[in-house]
């Protein structure tokens, strides 16, 4: 064993102890409370531009078949901790839900449907030609050069499979000590990747390290090292490339609040907040996308298909498949991708037509019921034959 590999196996013996920043939960479901769900971010995050024109929305009224599906949607915000829903016919609006205190006038935190966000822009930035899929990570971070981070590439950590550390118990990378460096300016994201044992390979059941590429493992470190590999890759910061090549594509309206650190590095696991609306537009966005034609809609058509099993069912218990930052293979609706955040943020498309929902919630304790309502809603889709 080299002196630099022993130095890093006797350091991660002694970060056994550390106490570990977590995610809140009420009673075993995760949690997002109504200050985080609703809020606006800290003073340091970045506030985007607005698209001119915004896209367009067309709102409509349900038909005779859909009423009895918006009925259930009515019946489930208002009897869940759903705050905000919506069910969307390609860019029609069929209907929208709000219960208080969530509103039209409120920004909604993504939590990891940011990740998606984050798969889009990587998308974006591989069609610009400033990364490919098969590129190691620490080409794009030199930093990374040395550590089993560096020898992902970028299709690895948008798969979650970077086999590095699997990170807390709710898929988070930080301790308390380290969240509160990043409040306070002191670290940054990249200081994080570069932080026993983030960037140390994890173990397989044999003991030996695990290879990029070859284990579903959902964690932070992969769409925060995209994040910085974007920031370091597009000249740019990770917010002003999201908003520019993802938000501001998708023709929001309103301006919406991009996560970062002091240093200008994205909080690329998951923290955007947008009006609903704009969410709606995001979601109108990535399906057009996914049936379009060019290099970025090959890439969302691979990115929402699975790339790699989920084996363990540690995490997303109701997926089967994972693509690229996007779950797939829901066991409502098989042929449906979702974005999904903690606290019970959801986001999802099919494969067949052009139905979508969207909510956003404060406990994740419904989730099977929603996915069964997004079934539900789809089907109808399937019955007019809405083609690609």
């Amino acid at each position: 064993m080299s002196f630099f590999r022993l130095i890093t196996s006797c350091s991660l013996v002694l970060l056994a102890g550390i106490a570990w920043a977590q995610l809140p939960t009420a009673g075993k479901y995760a949690a997002a409370p109504e200050e985080w769900l609703l809020g606006n971010g800290q003073p340091w995050h970045h506030q985007t531009r607005t698209a001119h024109p915004a896209a367009a929305l067309h709102w409509r009224e349900p038909s005779e078949t859909e009423k009895a599906t918006v009925e259930k949607a009515k019946r489930l915000l208002d009897q869940s901790s759903a705050r905000a829903m919506a069910l969307l016919d390609g860019p029609h609006v069929v209907w929208v839900g709000y219960k208080f205190p969530a509103s039209a006038a409120r920004r909604y935190l993504s939590f990891s449907i940011g990740k998606t966000v984050t798969a889009m822009a990587v998308g974006q930035a591989i069609c610009d030609h400033k990364m490919a899929l098969e590129t190691p990570i620490d080409q794009l971070i030199p930093e990374l050069a040395g550590w089993d981070l560096g020898l992902a590439r970028v299709e690895d950590l948008l798969k979650m499979s970077s086999g590095t550390w699997a990170g807390n118990a709710d898929s988070t990378i930080l301790t308390a000590e380290q969240d509160q460096r990043l409040r306070n300016g002191s670290m940054s994201f990249l200081d994080v990747l570069t932080t026993l044992p983030v960037p140390a390979a994890d173990k397989d059941a044999r003991g030996a390290p695990r290879k990029p590429g070859s284990y579903f493992v959902y964690h932070s470190t992969d769409p925060l090292a995209l994040g910085v590999a974007l920031h370091q890759a597009t000249g740019t910061t990770y917010a002003k490339y999201v908003e520019n090549r993802v938000l501001l594509a998708a023709g929001i309206e309103r301006p919406g609040i991009i996560g970062q650190d002091r240093h200008g590095y994205g909080a690329a696991d998951g923290n955007i907040r947008l009006f609903l609306e704009d969410w709606i537009r995001f979601a109108v966005w990535v399906k057009a996308s996914e049936t379009g034609q060019g290099c970025f809609s090959d890439y969302v058509r691979r990115a929402t298909r699975t790339q790699i099993a989920n084996q363990s069912k540690k995490s997303g218990a109701s997926f089967d498949g994972y693509g690229y930052f996007i779950w797939t293979e829901n066991n409502k609706r098989r042929d449906s991708f979702w974005a999904v955040g903690h606290g019970g943020q959801r986001i999802g498309w099919n494969h067949a037509n052009h139905r979508m929902l969207i909510a956003f919630s404060t406990v994740e304790n419904y989730m099977g019921e929603l996915y069964a309502l997004y079934a539900d809603w789809a089907a109808l889709g399937d019955a007019k034959n809405e083609s690609r």
